[in-house]
């Protein structure tokens, strides 16, 4: 019986020592810490995080709230500028998509960046998302009212633009200019847009070539509010909250796509 028994312990010392002598590491060739040697997996992966930024500019000068601007010959300034972005999309270079679809972020230069997730060390070739938020979701406007666990008003309660009257505002832009010669923007030369509605939504779509590799990542993108006031004379066009001023609210949604761009 001693015999049978060292054989069959010498097998498992033999398998044992196998076993030690294999590799063990993260096996994804997508993660950051990919162990193109180990091999058995350790469990232990790491995925880039991946952010959208967004730079805040006024033609070729940074964007501030309460900065004084001269925008066609008079002085402009900004009290409030904010908007949300949904459904973003990221095209692989394999022309494979990985979606983001439950993210309803407010852009705003507070907070000019908001995390989509963990991502894979690879390459992304488009980026595509809406300004507004899709038909389906603004047709809860009355559940985020009454509801605080609609996922809307867990993102920004206190900075919401629903209103049953006006209705669904996406997009929010208010300041003064100065309109009497003086110089100086005063509160009594205001304007106040409030873009909105499911026929206003604006769908962007932008090649960006962006290849992961670290661990903290982010997709740049340029906003111009100057490029938003193309064709907009700030001097007579003050005010469209989109239902009392269509054409004037039109004229800036369509202005949107041109606005984000690549850096």
């Amino acid at each position: 019986m001693i015999k049978p028994l060292l054989i069959l312990c010498s097998v498992f010392f033999v398998i044992s020592l196998q076993s030690c002598s294999e590799p063990i590491g993260c096996i994804d060739p997508r993660a950051i810490n990919y162990d193109p040697s180990a091999e058995l997996a350790s469990n232990d992966c790491l995925y880039p995080r991946l952010a959208l930024e967004f730079d805040f500019k006024l033609g070729n000068q940074a964007f501030e709230i309460n900065r004084i601007y001269n925008i066609n010959g008079y002085n402009t300034a900004f009290k409030e500028f904010q908007f949300y972005i949904s459904s973003v999309q990221l095209t692989r270079s394999d022309q494979t998509t990985v979606d983001f679809e439950a993210l309803y972020p407010l852009m705003n230069t507070a907070n000019p960046s908001f995390s989509l997730g963990d991502a894979y060390l690879e390459t992304y070739e488009q980026i595509q998302f809406n300004v507004g938020v899709p038909a389906a979701t603004n047709a809860l406007i009355a559940a985020y009212i009454n509801d605080s666990n609609h996922p809307l008003y867990l993102q920004s309660p206190d900075t919401m633009h629903f209103n049953l009257n006006d209705g669904y505002i996406f997009l929010k832009m208010v300041g003064k200019v100065d309109r009497n010669g003086d110089g100086i923007p005063n509160e009594n030369e205001a304007f106040d847009f409030r873009i909105g509605s499911n026929l206003l939504l604006q769908s962007i779509d932008l090649a960006i070539n962006k290849t992961l590799s670290q661990a903290a990542e982010s997709i740049l993108l340029n906003i111009d509010i100057e490029a938003l006031l193309n064709n907009v004379d700030l001097q007579t066009e003050r005010k469209t909250w989109t239902f009392d001023n269509p054409p004037l609210a039109n004229k800036i949604a369509n202005n949107i796509p041109t606005a984000i761009q690549i850096p």
